[in-house]
């Protein structure tokens, strides 16, 4: 069985004053990186559907897991 090489993938969140920063795991491919390119520039919209800083963040998490990428803890 062929092991799959994975890497973080780590982005900085932020809603209004509120950062944090949010590390995930996919393959380590170039169709991943471009996916996580993507999955990006969707966050502006996915903020505007956002309640405040906990919604966004829990939103994020669910934006990038349609994209391929897992939550991991730092």
């Amino acid at each position: 069985m062929e092991k799959i090489n994975t890497k973080a993938y780590i982005i900085n969140l932020k809603y209004g004053i509120w950062e944090n920063q949010l590390w995930l795991e996919a393959e380590d491919s170039p169709s991943m990186q471009s996916a996580f390119e993507k999955a990006k520039q969707g966050l502006e919209e996915v903020a505007q559907g956002s309640q405040n800083s906990s919604d966004f963040f829990n939103k994020a998490i669910e934006h990038f897991a349609l994209f391929g990428f897992d939550r991991i803890q730092k």
